[in-house]
């Protein structure tokens, strides 16, 4: 998940805690309000009734009934209960209150309970020597909708909030993250061929400034790197070559010349033969240094993996004329632009050369097998042969420079091929797997974009 989501997600899972946290003390704080305002009704009805009971004067209390009901009215299912004393058990078993309720108001001479939305309130009522126990209870019709009310807004409120604070959290992201996702950008567009271009620092001041001046130092270091091992590597090459070219042409004379002793024919057959192995090696070196570092020693454009494959198959020819090596066209892709590849002809050529014949030579020349199929992303090159294997304990570090197997040792090499192929493959933005079983043979699996994305 990208740090921008994340940063979302949380801003709204924090602020959605905040909300529920408020929304709870006010529907607690609302719902003791209300609770609190109906008792004191409750109490104030219960206190007329009581009153109106106490009345010696029979025409006197009418009065009290008519205050009730002209001012402050009846609450739904309002009932009133009179007890001459707190041992009156037949009014108390018709009442379904607890015993602290009792113990409550035999203490405090008042008490209040709450019991499936009705609410009760006890009382002494005294007026002069005389007195009377009274148990009131009501329902809360009114307040019961406003709660529920208040509850509908608040859980309605807390989720059309959520929307809001999620979509301000993603814009609030994005404003944040737009400068380091320019970075970003600029970043994926610098390569080995292009490392003179740098990112554009604001003068803001702030950690994002730092990030791109930091982004910048470090490319400068690396094209100065990149730049000294390129000129080495090509004018090493340039300077193997000559000398190679010579010994070469110096060993086919020699190889011409009448009446030659077989030591002599073999000595020169020999020079003639290592020095091609090693015009061959330097050949890779300086292909790989031709990639170019600025963008304008080789240039890189669409080519199609079959017509590369039949070059390297031309190649492997001339180097191994006996070769066994076949090409299956069978799974070839119907539309032809999945063959078409973005990429260096020279180094991709370079790369399945040494696939291929690291295949013959460890294979000493049995059947190598080329098929070229493909998936929804990837041109697929498999080369299979029927080899001495890779130990599986060392299969892992084939990709690594100048590392040989154990079982390669009555085989010349040098550990570079492979190597070279995988960072090639890699450059193309392609991919390598490796299948092999010691005795079996191996199976190289490479995967290259094509540059055909369908409808």
């Amino acid at each position: 998940m990208k740090i921008q989501n994340k940063i979302a997600i949380i801003f709204t899972v924090l602020s959605a805690s905040i909300i529920l946290a408020l929304s709870v003390f006010v529907y607690i704080f609302g719902s003791e309000s209300i609770a609190a305002s109906f008792f004191h009704r409750l109490e104030v009805r219960s206190d007329i009734i009581g009153h109106a009971v106490l009345e010696e004067n029979e025409s006197r209390k009418p009065i009290y009934y008519d205050i009730k009901e002209r001012h402050l009215g009846d609450l739904p299912f309002e009932k009133h209960r009179i007890l001459l004393s707190l041992n009156d058990a037949g009014v108390k078993k018709k009442l379904p209150l607890p015993q602290v309720f009792y113990d409550e108001l035999a203490r405090t001479k008042e008490a209040r309970y709450f019991e499936k939305d009705t609410t009760y309130v006890g009382r002494y009522i005294t007026s002069g020597k005389r007195k009377v126990i009274m148990i009131s209870s009501a329902v809360d019709l009114y307040g019961l909708a406003e709660m529920d009310n208040l509850k509908n807004l608040l859980v309605t409120g807390f989720f059309i909030s959520l929307v809001f604070v999620f979509t301000f959290g993603k814009l609030f992201s994005t404003q944040i993250f737009k400068p380091i996702q320019r970075i970003v950008r600029n970043v994926k567009g610098i390569n080995a061929r292009n490392l003179h271009q740098r990112l554009i620092v604001d003068d803001s001041g702030d950690d994002i400034q730092d990030l791109a001046r930091t982004f910048n130092d470090m490319l400068d270091r690396l094209e100065v790197t990149f730049e000294i091992q390129n000129n080495f590597v090509s004018n090493a090459s340039h300077e193997f070559k000559t000398p190679l070219t010579v010994i070469s042409g110096e060993a086919e004379i020699g190889l011409s010349t009448p009446g030659l002793s077989d030591n002599a024919r073999q000595s020169f057959e020999n020079i003639y033969r290592e020095s091609e192995k090693l015009e061959h090696l330097t050949s890779s070196m300086l292909s790989l240094a031709q990639t170019g570092f600025d963008g304008k020693k080789e240039e890189w454009g669409a080519l199609r993996v079959d017509e590369l494959i039949l070059s390297v198959k031309e190649a492997a020819d001339k180097i191994i004329p006996d070769n066994k090596v076949s090409i299956n066209f069978e799974n070839l892709p119907e539309e032809e632009q999945k063959l078409v590849i973005n990429g260096n002809k020279v180094l991709l050529k370079a790369a399945f050369s040494n696939i291929v014949l690291n295949s013959c030579k460890y294979s000493d020349n049995r059947p190598v097998q080329v098929s070229i199929s493909h998936d929804k992303t990837y041109v697929i090159v498999e080369v299979a042969d029927q080899g001495i294997g890779i130990p599986d304990r060392e299969i892992g570090q084939i990709f690594v420079p100048f590392f040989r197997a154990s079982n390669t040792e009555r085989y010349k090499g040098y550990g570079i091929g492979l190597p070279l192929a995988h960072n090639i493959i890699r450059m193309h933005q392609g991919k390598a797997e490796v299948w092999s079983k010691v005795g079996e043979g191996t199976r190289f699996k490479t995967y290259l974009p094509f540059c055909y994305k369908g409808l």
